[in-house]
């Protein structure tokens, strides 16, 4: 393995030995050399620093993006030359949100981590949509998914400051390969969740002499074309819920038949109910008519996590007549998912990368018989109607193949990325072992999974990783009861 080739290194013992300010060489416009800043969340200096990409990388002409680059120096004495290059989520999620919470990682002890926003999010060129209104209209955010009027809107203002065509991850894998060469490093580790589990598999396609190890999360296969298996995950995730509730005496008792109730639910509100909410942006109640795709999003957003204990009394109380608890959570989880993404950048991709190839009959096969039906999809369809389109590899749904050392974790009741996705992918990458998390969901961290991670970066092998402490992180869940 070659030692890293790092201009950075003499100015993070600088910044962490000294603590005083360095000034960045000058640059051609728009790069800024990594130097001394804060992140929100954290009270030690970090690096902050820009790096410009050509939006169209064919031509090489036009407009530049300024990729938002953070690096958290290791801290340790035992630096080793192969940083931890972190990868967002969505797709449209900044990677530097994350920042506060990554620069307490025990993996900086021996390596650099890295963060760079994903051209279309956070601070490089975000592509971000005002889809419910400013202030949010909850009214508004009760009904469609990807309201047509707002869509049009905002590609119009998207169009005026980018190429919408070239918002894509093998676009983004490139620019990735940039900064790290920018940066002076030789070999790299990928981790990745859930969106960020493709790109890593699109990186290590393009690059793979610069990989070392790969983390994947939430594991999403390049065959799946999102939101194709939104539906069945979400089902599958909801079945193991209410059965732990089955098993459960108390539980079993309160919420006899939760599939009935949810049955009795989507009839009532797809007959018309309005509801009284409390709109959390503004602090005023207003009146909302939901539709079913929108609650039936919200409970299967609500699965994301290893909770879900609160949906069977929320269940039970719409049935009875209340419906407010149920539809304030599904607009809530709505607006946590819309406000985590740049959503022109979502679009970009999926209309680019998935919607494309689902067909009518795929659609059948996929939702039939869940409780989300196909509602996600053709909400989706219909946005990518309207969206600009990139080109993408021809390679681009084959499945990646490698011998690199890759860490796939997966949540045994993920409603999206289940674990049969992980073994999917697994079986592609030779030097690779697949962690199912009990009752885990989509994505989780806590201390086991951390250390977990840690180990098999420090060791870049998945040969005698201890993996034990994973039938422990989650316990039995707690049903909140009448």
């Amino acid at each position: 393995m070659g030692r890293m080739r790092n201009p950075i290194r003499a100015l993070v013992l600088l910044v962490l030995s000294l603590s005083v300010p360095v000034a960045a060489r000058a640059a051609e416009p728009g790069e800024v050399k990594p130097h001394p800043c804060r992140v929100p969340g954290y009270d030690q200096d970090v690096l902050c620093a820009t790096y410009p990409v050509r939006e169209n990388r064919a031509t090489r002409q036009g407009r530049k993006i300024g990729l938002n680059v953070v690096i958290l120096p290791a801290l340790g004495p035992d630096r080793q030359p192969d940083p931890v290059f972190e990868l967002g989520g969505g797709p449209g999620q900044g990677i530097m949100e994350s920042a506060g919470g990554l620069a307490r990682s025990s993996l900086r002890q021996k390596r650099d981590l890295v963060l760079v926003d994903q051209r279309g999010t956070g601070g490089s060129n975000p592509l971000d949509c005002n889809l419910y209104g400013n202030p949010v209209d909850f009214g508004r955010a009760a009904g469609e998914l990807f309201p047509r009027k707002e869509i049009l809107k905002c590609r119009g203002k998207l169009k005026k400051i980018a190429d919408l065509t070239w918002y894509t991850t093998a676009a983004f894998a490139d620019d990735l390969n940039e900064v790290r060469q920018w940066l002076g490093y030789d070999r790299i580790n990928l981790s990745g969740g859930s969106y960020g589990t493709r790109m890593a598999q699109v990186y290590l396609r393009r690059h793979p002499e610069t990989v070392r190890s790969v983390v994947l999360v939430g594991v999403v296969p390049m065959d799946l074309f999102l939101p194709l298996r939104h539906a069945y995950a979400g089902q599958r995730a909801l079945d193991l819920l209410l059965a732990e509730c089955a098993a459960q005496p108390a539980c079993h008792a309160a919420f006899p038949d939760i599939n009935a109730d949810l049955r009795v639910l989507e009839e009532r509100i797809d007959d018309g109910v309005t509801v009284a909410v409390t709109n959390t942006r503004t602090g005023q109640r207003q009146e909302v008519r939901p539709d079913w795709g929108m609650v039936a999003e919200g409970i299967r957003f609500l699965l994301y996590g290893n909770g879900g204990g609160s949906l069977p009394l929320q269940v039970r109380r719409a049935v009875e007549g209340d419906f407010a608890p149920l539809v304030q959570m599904a607009i809530e989880q709505r607006l946590a998912i819309d406000e985590a993404l740049a959503m022109g950048m979502f679009f970009s991709v999926t209309c680019a990368e998935d919607v494309r190839y689902i067909t009518e009959p795929m659609i059948d096969e996929n939702t039939q018989g869940t409780f989300l039906g196909d509602y996600r999809i053709l909400q989706q369809k219909a946005v990518c109607e309207l969206w600009p389109k990139g080109k993408v590899p021809a390679d681009v749904h084959e499945p990646v193949r490698s011998d690199v050392p890759v860490l796939l974790l997966s949540g045994e009741r993920d409603p999206v990325t289940p674990p049969e996705m992980g073994e999917q992918v697994a079986q592609f990458l030779t030097n690779s072992l697949h962690v199912v998390v009990p009752r885990g969901g989509h994505g989780g961290g806590g201390a086991c999974i951390d250390n977990l991670i840690r180990d098999f970066i420090d060791r870049a092998s998945v040969q005698g990783l201890d993996t034990s402490c994973v039938a422990t992180v989650n316990g039995p869940v707690t049903f909140v009861l009448p």
